[in-house]
């Protein structure tokens, strides 16, 4: 089943597009990883300190073991002290979209 996750990561002021480069470094961590089929990291038009990340895994038990992978720890630790509070996360269940990604079900 598909994992689906929504981030809304509010960044202290000042400092957002230190916070989109450290996401945007920590994504490249992903690049030969099947089970991940989107991360896209969107800054706010709106709210000039607000930062999205969306995911779609093939699965909570791979996004679970990204999380854990010990490369990935510093980009975490570098982050959280920048941001204005903890990310605000859903849990989303995919239906349907477009993208190269996407296996056929969700297509």
């Amino acid at each position: 089943m598909m994992y689906a996750l929504l981030n809304k990561l509010t960044a202290k002021p000042g400092h957002r597009d230190e916070v989109l480069e450290l996401l945007v470094a920590s994504g490249r961590l992903l690049r030969d990883n099947p089970a991940c089929l989107l991360y896209l990291v969107s800054a706010s038009v709106a709210e000039p300190e607000v930062i999205w990340v969306q995911d779609l895994w093939i699965g909570r038990e791979e996004h679970e073991a990204f999380l854990n992978r010990p490369e990935l720890r510093p980009f975490i630790d570098r982050t959280v002290p920048l941001l204005a509070g903890m990310p605000e996360q859903m849990e989303l269940r995919s239906v349907r979209g477009v993208g190269a990604s996407l296996p056929p079900e969700l297509r």
